[in-house]
């Protein structure tokens, strides 16, 4: 279903960012679902496609769209460098590395390509939605690259789990500390997007083939599917999400190219059954901006400033 008057084009800043607006989603933009508030958010930018740091959100409680981190006065003053004069994040390409820290009412960054010269980010930020308040939380990170990481919060263990081309990670806001989990290169792809399986403890990821990471055991596999649509192997970092209620792992990549993955049998299954966006994925990945909120069991999906949002429910 579409929702009206959700173009993020109508809550950009007063003024204007140096950049091209449409980049704070097309220049390999993430999200990540407020799971507090029931909200999608987006923040991204970087390298020279835009340099305004501020973030948006899909409130689905009231189906607006809303710019609710002002972007900073200083955003011109970026040198590559990771924060701003006034402490705040330079604006970057998030890809899939962005999470929402439920029990401590944060969002998580890791990675990216800064403004405006696209050197990888080192460091690990947060903003804190009850101080209002970015925090450079680990100045040189643990992931040895930048472009691509994957990261996704686990309530059971109130960590975020980190993927970068080559290993894998824990972070713990509570000690600030990461933790490498696996003895043993693993190496995939940056274009892909994960989500976590939540019944089976697995780290799901998708875009060459479906690759899982048990999260007892920290091993990498591979594991094959029937049916899968061609996005699963495209390495175009698909949209991905879990649903719990359904048990399904579900992803999107255009119109109503959406489908469904159970993780017993491996079959895919194309679940929509009425039309989507007109408009394609975005060619630099879809990231988190397809994610799921639970607690109106909808995936949300922001595909273009240009275009309006849309919720997604699976079929009880």
């Amino acid at each position: 279903m579409e929702l009206p008057g959700t173009k993020i084009r109508s809550v950009l800043p007063s003024t204007p960012q140096q950049g091209y607006a449409p980049s704070i989603v097309y220049a390999w933009s993430g999200g990540t679902v407020d799971t507090a508030r029931n909200r999608l958010l987006v923040w991204g930018g970087g390298h020279n496609d835009y340099w305004g740091n501020e973030m948006y959100a899909l409130d689905l409680g009231t189906l607006t769209v809303q710019r609710i981190v002002e972007p900073s006065t200083q955003t011109n003053s970026s040198n590559c460098s990771s924060a701003l004069p006034d402490g705040s994040p330079t604006s970057r390409h998030t890809y899939d590395g962005l999470a929402y820290i439920s029990h401590a009412d944060r969002m998580f960054s890791v990675g990216g390509s800064k403004a405006p010269c696209g050197y990888g980010e080192t460091a690990s930020w947060t903003y804190d939605f009850t101080a209002r308040k970015w925090q450079m939380v680990v100045a040189n990170s643990a992931p040895t690259t930048q472009y691509g990481t994957m990261a996704e919060y686990d309530p059971a263990t109130k960590q975020v789990f980190v993927k970068d081309n080559y290993s894998f990670y824990s972070y713990s806001l509570e000690t600030n500390k990461y933790t490498q989990l696996n003895t043993a290169d693993q190496s995939v792809d940056y274009h892909l997007s994960a989500t976590i399986d939540t019944k089976r403890r697995k780290f799901v990821m998708i875009g060459n083939g479906v690759q899982i990471i048990d999260l007892s055991t920290y091993k990498m596999t591979t594991i094959p599917t029937i049916n899968a649509p061609g996005f699963v192997t495209s390495k175009a970092s698909p949209g991905i999400g879990y649903d719990s209620v359904a048990d399904r792992i579900v992803a999107w990549s255009g119109g109503s190219n959406v489908y469904a993955l159970d993780m017993d049998s491996g079959v895919w299954t194309q679940v929509a059954t009425n039309g989507g966006p007109s408009a394609g994925p975005q060619g630099n990945g879809t990231f988190g901006r397809w994610g799921y909120v639970p607690q109106y069991r909808v995936f949300a999906l922001i595909n273009d400033i240009d275009q309006n949002a849309w919720v997604f429910r699976l079929s009880k």
